[in-house]
């Protein structure tokens, strides 16, 4: 797949993981487990990304990556029973291959 597409694929699922994200905080469904996750999610993702690039790999991985947490998050918030499940364990463990 191209990578301009995957980049562009991504920032459309993460608009959608705001805007899940902020209607659940305007209906007053959010915890306060969520808002750590937030940052500690982009985090961990850096974490990964930096791992692939002094490595040497393609950069495809760190997109693909991205877009596997942010679908986590997207079938996470927009479930029907909302947060009820939130924490390190809703999180989805992403690992990329160390061959790279």
């Amino acid at each position: 797949m191209f990578l301009w597409f995957s980049t562009m694929a991504l920032m459309a699922e993460a608009m959608r993981v705001i805007e899940l994200r902020l209607r659940l905080m305007a209906l007053g469904r959010i915890t306060l487990d969520e808002i750590p996750l937030m940052v500690t999610e982009k985090l961990d993702a850096l974490e990964q990304a930096k791992s692939v690039i002094v490595r040497g790999g393609d950069p495809s991985l760190i997109i693909d990556n991205y877009r596997k947490i942010v679908a986590a998050n997207v079938a996470r918030l927009s479930s029907s029973s909302g947060l009820r499940v939130v924490g390190r364990e809703a999180r989805p463990v992403v690992i990329i291959p160390s061959s790279v």
